[in-house]
This record gives C-alpha cells, structure tokens and sequence, in this order.
C-alpha cells in the first residue's frame, strides 16, 4: 500500500511540474513575426468560427504573429493569443529578417540551365510536358542522377537526368562574393494558343521579364515592381490577355503577376523587408503553393527593402513555358 501512495504521489509531482514547464512555456513564448491586418475582423479565442471572441481589431494594425496556418494565423490581441483568419493578413514576415525564413518557403539548392530538351509527366496528367533547352529551371535536390523540381502544386517533385544540366549552385548570402548567384526560383506556364488570349499573356510575360533583367536593387534601397514593370497600359507596351480575376476576363497586363509571383519567391530566400505585397487569394494561384504568390496591378504593388550589407541585382528568363527569376550580390561600383 505504501509503495502505491508513492507511486501515486510521484505521479502528481510530475504532472504538477510539467504542468507548470508546459504553462512557462507558453507564457515565455515570443512572436517571431509580424503582420497586417487587412480588414476589420473578429479576434477568435480558438481556430474555430464558433469559438469565443476576444474582440475586434482594425484593418491596417500590425500584430505579433506566433503562428500562421493555412486557415487561421495566431497573433496576439492585447496580450492574450487569439485567431484570425489567414486570409485577411498580409506581409506577415520575420521581426529579425536575419533570424531565418518564414515556414513553407521553397528551399531550392541550385539552379541548372537545359543543355537539350526533355519531358516529363506528372503523375495524372495524359500529355507531357516539354522543358526546352536553354530553358532555366530551379532545382531542389540530386539524387543519384537525377535533379528533382516541382511542378506547379504537384504533391511530388518531378526529375530530369542531371547530365540534360549544367548546374550552378547557390552561394548562402552570408558568404557571397560580388557576381554570385544567391537564390534562383521558376514557375511554369502553358504556351498553348488555343486558350483564348494567351498569345496576349506570352507577350506580356516576356515584356515584363525583359525590364527586370539587369534591375540593381542598392544596399539600403527599396524596388518596386511597378515603378520597374508598371503601368500595365496599352500605351505602355502591354497587351490584352486573361487575368486571374475571372479565366474569361481581359486586361492589359494580363500574365505579369506570375512574373511578380516567380519574383515574389527569390524576395523570401534573403533577408529583406517586404514593405508591400498582396495575394490573389486566399486560395492562390494554380502555378505555385498557396500563400506564396503577390498580385500586381493599378491598386496593388510589391515593394521591397534591401537590408542586404550589399547591392543585389535581379536577372529573369523566360523560354517556351519556364520562367525563373534570379538574384545576384551585385558587384561593385
């Protein structure tokens, strides 16, 4: 019996302690982000839409973020932690932009240049898809041979043969020299011209890339996408195409924000501040991850700050269905 009651009494003692280490933790827990609230919203005590309230925050206040989900973002409401829906915030970002990446962030290792063509089929899919050479594409791993990238949402990465590549490695910025290559990211487009518009949309992409190639991005500076790419005007060299608003609706320019979006991507690789962005959607795009693409237009920018301790210069490509951005330490005046 008496063995039972210490047992017993052992029991209590550490539940009481892990109690008290579980409830220090979560009173010693710091938000290492911050964001935006985009709109007047409920402050929710539980990821849930029938959970309590905690209260109402406005649009344009900026929160501690603890954690952000695909459907609810945990920030802090004075001085208790609370749920809002990830949809309605934007910039959410590190505090420290050294301190490391925000989750989900694509961690590409290289990128390799199309020596000849190739094609691959993504599991589901009845045609393949044809890379051409001198294409671009950014790559995650190598694995006995074969490079591995990913394909729009696909679940699984599709590869190539590594000798159909010459492959360039990223430099981490930390240890970057002037002229090396910190970060290169790629989406994918289709090129059919039965698709209405789309001749309209290729012409867009490619005039967008072209005037951010060579773009130098100055150490302490902000770039803005469309003080370099914008007004997306027929007058400014742009033409009518399909815009995400709706599959059938034209607009001058249409095509350019997954150029932004490809851009969007490298921006999140290297610490800089994003000053201003917006998504398309809560749901996204069709040709990168949810949450991870920036739309552009008359009303909407992506504004970002160089804290890099040098100058970055930003180079695009675009080939037949691939477009990758690229961001260089920029060498010296």
């Amino acid at each position: 019996m008496r063995y039972g009651i210490r047992i017993a009494a052992a029991l209590l003692v550490l539940l009481m302690l892990a109690g008290g280490i579980t409830a220090k933790a979560e009173e010693q827990e710091t938000a290492q982000y911050y964001g935006v609230i985009s709109t007047r919203m409920t402050v929710r005590k539980g990821a849930d839409e029938e959970a309590a309230a905690l209260g109402r925050v406005e649009a344009g206040t900026v929160v501690d973020v603890y954690a952000k989900g695909r459907v609810w973002t945990r920030i802090d409401y004075q001085g208790e932690q609370g749920y809002v829906k990830t949809k309605y915030m934007e910039r959410i970002q590190r505090k420290d932009p050294f301190a490391g990446l925000m989750p989900g962030v694509s961690s590409h290792a290289a990128v390799g240049y199309v020596l000849e063509d190739f094609v691959f089929t993504p599991e589901g899919y009845q045609y393949p898809i044809k890379v051409k050479a001198g294409s671009w594409i950014s790559i995650e791993r190598i694995k006995n041979g074969r490079a591995y990238f990913p394909y729009k949402r696909e679940p699984e990465n599709v590869s190539v043969n590594v000798e159909r590549l010459k492959v360039y490695d990223f430099v981490p910025w930390q240890e970057a020299q002037p002229g090396d290559l910190l970060y290169a990211f790629s989406s994918f487009y289709t090129t059919s011209l039965k698709k209405e518009g789309n001749a309209g949309r290729l012409y867009n992409i490619a005039l967008a890339a072209e005037r951010l190639a060579g773009v130098r991005v100055e150490e302490g500076g902000t770039f803005s996408f469309n003080e370099t790419c914008g007004p997306y005007t027929k007058e400014n060299g742009y033409r009518s195409a399909p815009i995400l608003s709706g599959e059938s609706e034209m607009g001058y320019g249409g095509g350019v924000c997954q150029v932004c979006s490809t851009f969007y991507n490298i921006v999140l690789r290297v610490p800089m501040v994003i000053e201003e962005m917006h998504w398309h959607s809560q749901g996204g795009v069709s040709y990168l991850p949810a949450g991870f693409d920036a739309t552009v237009g008359s009303q909407h920018d992506l504004i970002v700050r160089n804290v890099l301790p040098y100058a970055l210069r930003i180079e695009f490509e675009v080939l037949d269905g691939v477009m990758t951005a690229f961001l260089f330490r920029d060498y010296e005046d």
